[in-house]
């Protein structure tokens, strides 16, 4: 295709992504917007001839609309001035192909209108697809909403056999009939802005670019002053004033633009069909954790030895919806998503919900708490705390509206994974129980404060801590590589420094925790053992799939079947659903036999109730053990005996919860925690905490035992009773 362009500078399209999901910290977005944010589009604004594509979330907007309105107005006199375009996209960063066609409009409408009344930018927008998670059919989903143009990773081109000498300017790829223009973003110009200094820069646009090609360089505006070691570098050193400096002052043979004048000047470089994928770290860290340790090794021995380049689009990686088989939290959120759709989709058939439905649904759906890479998104309780809340805050605005029943009970496979779950509702909780899994319970809501209580973490192995034990022995064997004063690293290539003793006491868990799930153990077992990871089991019921015994209107019975000391043996659970509270009982059997066997003495069932009020030392946050004088923090570990009963308490959220136990002989308590990264190392967080409930088998066997748990006002009162 012809080139017609008048300007045959080499050009570098700029693009900067700025985001802060939904729930996070006060003092995150100020300190990355005083860091960061501001600091870059103020020197920007010094230096008119350089272009760009900026691009800002729809939680950050509302913030700096909030706290910062004058900043606003700077970017809306880049705009009118030809400067800078401000990008569209989904308004809280969702991650568009999980999303059913009515909300991916929503998302990208709710964008549009915002940026209409603030920027005065409408139809035909360039966009930011979030993490860059491509799928084939998306310009057919995207381009009939107005949608025009978007950068996405080399790699994506390289996955479709197109190599590095022809990635530049932008394709036109499209899907039955919807084109899209795509600009394929340069990792190496990722990897050089802003981690290597200007003249190196330079001297690659030089070498690739001569001739009028066209570069693109798009990431996150958090590497210019947020990113471990950036600010000193970005700012007190001056890296990015002389990038500026330096651009403009070889603005004779070196253009830089925004895509949308690219896209206007320009036709495109050719048609292209991609793959679904994303950028390669997100492949990798999609892959299940040995997988993605041993394809990381492989990648570095290619890159060290030199590889045949030929080869590039075998390197895949994994998918991004691997992430709802790798992480079953994530699993669960995201139908969990799904299913307050379902209920406002029910509600309001045809027509637009109100915003009060329709918002807080929309903010669940940002993409940060359905993935783990490095750092942060799933591991990030206060995340995965705004995305429940904004959900249970949608339900609620249906429920005042009567559209949603309350007390009501549901079923059917609400997570898709082939068997039929149970989901009751009444005006204090949501109990959602899932039969194929123990009859165990995988959420339990307190509705009248929106809080999800069990809003734990499974703890998994990280191909990271794989990777950092055999980075410590090398360490310990080869002592400390020397560092790069040319430059900074890239937070994807920083040592690790900590973590050694974090590691050493982390427990892996067998199976998803989930409330309610049982375990058989001796009764001696030990308390570090009964916190860990299952193993302690003799039998464990936690994936055993229960049989409905019976269901009434305010009552589910299960039977599980196992087999203990070589002998048959069947537990029944019943659960009994109250406004305010409901109980689980428990009565074992062992078929073929009225009386107890021998071999079962000195064993014990354990029921466990994951749970979580978010921090683990907080004097906003107490936990309370009958019998026990005081309170004390969630993330204390407690032994005791023959308890009544327990009850923890929020005083920020006014949520509290009160558990009864009847015929529990042995209580324990402790936290829950991951091993996940930061700027520094490794570092344990706190995801709440297990209790474990003991009954000894041969009560269960006579007259049984029962928890019962309170949630809502009753709970309150009975607290502070």
């Amino acid at each position: 295709m012809g080139d017609t362009r008048t300007d045959k500078r080499a050009t570098m399209v700029f693009v900067m992504h700025n985001h802060q999901p939904a729930g996070n910290f006060e003092h995150v977005f100020r300190e990355s917007f005083d860091r960061a944010y501001r600091p870059t589009v103020e020197l920007l604004w010094q230096y008119e001839a350089i272009h760009a594509s900026l691009h800002y979330t729809g939680p950050l907007l509302e913030w700096i609309e909030a706290n910062e309105p004058s900043f606003l107005d700077l970017l809306k006199k880049m705009v009118d001035r030809g400067q800078i375009e401000i990008l569209g996209g989904g308004f809280f960063e969702p991650i568009f192909c999980w999303l059913r066609p009515e909300d991916q409009r929503r998302q990208v409408d709710l964008m549009r209108r915002h940026l209409r009344e603030r920027f005065g930018q409408g139809e035909g927008e360039g966009f930011w697809l979030a993490e860059r998670v491509w799928e084939t059919d998306l310009p057919a989903r995207l381009a009939s909403l107005g949608l025009s143009c978007a950068p996405l990773d080399d790699h994506h081109f390289h996955l479709a056999g197109i190599s590095d000498d022809r990635l530049h300017g932008y394709y036109t790829v499209s899907w039955e009939g919807h084109p899209l223009k795509i600009f394929p973003i340069s990792k190496d110009l990722r990897y050089l802005i802003p981690f290597r200094p200007p003249d190196v820069l330079l001297s690659f646009l030089d070498r690739q670019a001569r001739g009028g090609k066209i570069l693109t360089y798009a990431d996150d505006g958090e590497k210019f002053g947020v990113w471990p070691a950036t600010y000193k570098w970005v700012w007190e050193e001056g890296y990015l004033e002389h990038l500026f400096s330096q651009l403009n002052a070889q603005s004779g043979w070196l253009r830089v633009a925004s895509m949308g004048e690219i896209a206007r000047e320009c036709p495109p470089t050719g048609i292209a069909v991609l793959p679904n994928a994303s950028y390669t770290e997100m492949m990798e860290w999609a892959l299940p954790a040995k997988v993605g340790h041993t394809y990381h090794q492989w990648v570095e021995k290619w890159e060290r030895e030199g590889g045949n380049e030929d080869l590039r689009t075998l390197f895949r990686g994994g998918i991004f919806e691997n992430f709802l088989v790798k992480y079953p939290d994530v699993h669960r959120l995201y139908h969990r998503m799904l299913l307050t759709g379902h209920f406002i989709a029910e509600a309001y058939p045809g027509t637009t919900p109100p915003d009060a439905v329709l918002l807080p649904y929309l903010r669940a759906q940002g993409n940060d708490v359905y993935w783990h890479g490095l750092f942060g998104g799933l591991y990030l309780s206060n995340l995965r705390h705004e995305a429940y809340r904004s959900l249970l805050e949608s339900e609620r605005a249906l429920e005042e509206a009567g559209k949603l029943p309350v007390p009501t009970m549901l079923s059917g496979d609400f997570d898709a994974d082939g068997s039929e779950d149970h989901f009751v509702r009444t005006r204090c909780y949501n109990l959602w129980i899932t039969p194929g899994r123990g009859a165990s319970v995988l959420e339990l809501d307190d509705r009248t404060t929106s809080f999800h209580l069990t809003n734990t973490l499974t703890r998994q192995e990280e191909s990271y801590h794989i990777r950092f034990r055999e980075e410590v022995a090398r360490r310990s064997q080869q002592g400390q590589a020397g560092g790069n004063s040319d430059g900074i690293p890239s937070i994807h290539d920083m040592a690790p420094t900590t973590g050694t003793e974090e590691l050493a006491g982390m427990v892996y868990d067998r199976r998803p925790r989930r409330a309610f799930s049982e375990g058989v153990s001796q009764e001696g077992a030990p308390v570090a053992d009964l916190l860990g990871g299952g193993s302690v089991f003799l039998l464990d019921l936690g994936e055993v799939p229960a049989r409905l015994e019976k269901a009434g209107n305010d009552s589910l019975r299960f039977s599980l079947e196992g087999t203990l000391e070589g002998l048959p043996l069947r537990l029944i659970k019943e659960y009994r659903f109250l406004a305010d509270s409901f109980s689980v009982g428990y009565r074992l059997e062992s078929p073929g036999t009225s009386t107890f066997p021998d071999p079962w003495k000195g064993k014990r069932l354990w029921v466990e109730i994951p749970l979580t009020l978010l921090a683990g030392h907080d004097s906003g946050r107490t936990l309370s053990v009958d019998g026990r004088p005081g309170s004390s923090f969630w993330d204390e570990t407690g032994d005791d005996g023959e308890v009544t009963g327990y009850q923890g308490e929020d005083t920020w959220s006014k949520t509290a919860f009160r558990v009864l136990l009847s015929g529990s002989d042995r209580f324990v308590h402790g936290p829950i925690e991951t091993v996940s990264l930061s700027e520094a190392g490794l570092e344990k967080t706190f995801q709440g905490s297990l209790f474990m409930q003991g009954f000894s088998l041969d009560r269960l066997f006579g007259e049984g035992g029962s928890i019962t748990v309170v949630c809502g006002p009753d709970a309150r009162s009975l607290v502070h009773a």
